[in-house]
């Protein structure tokens, strides 16, 4: 456990130095056909709570989150959204404006991966193929840099969106979780996808 975080936040101060230089000289460290993907900025703050916080986009299935100015620049001065316990990079489009963010976070101890999360912030934006693009990318950004086996991601059931971009990306069902939680007055039961390394694309086919 140890040498594999040695190695993630070694590879972590690599990318952060890398995509600093890169947005310096105008450019994005990840570009896809649609999207790009890119560490959030002490510029992004204001804007990202403001939509994190927007409840008439939330939509059925995401939880009740409030991000308060203070603890949301917090988490950036100490980690900058983007550490060994979880992290995220910003959805933007190719003007720069952001359109979501795909995240990841730890499971259990014996799991040697990551959960993955995914939204984009504005009705208007979604179905056009933003996120699927997104998670193609992280997916093999992860798997490509960090010592890692596998990768999953879960949605609720009936929240067929989140498990149309899952299958789309390669994600394969694994099973499906009973009582994870109970979310606005409703027990919640959630599906589970996963992809293990030999699976995952390279990133430079992608690019």
């Amino acid at each position: 456990e140890s040498k594999v975080k040695m190695s993630f936040n070694k590879v972590c101060l690599v990318f952060i130095s890398i995509t600093r230089y890169s947005m310096e000289k105008g450019d994005i460290m990840i570009q896809g056909k649609l999207i790009n993907l890119r560490i959030m900025e002490e510029r992004d703050l204001e804007h990202y709570i403001h939509l994190t916080n927007d409840y008439n986009e939330k939509g059925e299935f995401f939880p009740a989150i409030i991000r308060t100015p203070s603890a949301t620049k917090r988490i950036f001065a100490e980690t900058g959204f983007f550490s060994a316990e979880g992290g995220r990079m910003l959805i933007v489009n190719k003007y720069d404006e952001i359109l979501g963010y795909v995240s990841f976070f730890p499971t259990t101890k014996y799991i040697n991966g990551y959960e993955l999360g995914y939204q984009i912030f504005k009705s208007e934006h979604r179905n056009k193929g933003y996120v699927s693009e997104a998670l193609k990318l992280f997916t093999a950004f992860m798997f490509e840099y960090f010592n890692i086996t596998r990768l999953q991601i879960c949605m609720e059931v009936g929240n067929d969106p989140s498990e149309h971009v899952a299958k789309k990306c390669g994600y394969q069902y694994e099973g499906t979780m009973r009582n994870v939680c109970e979310l606005n007055g409703r027990m919640v039961h959630n599906k589970l996808y996963s992809m293990i390394r030999r699976e995952a694309p390279f990133l430079k086919d992608l690019l």
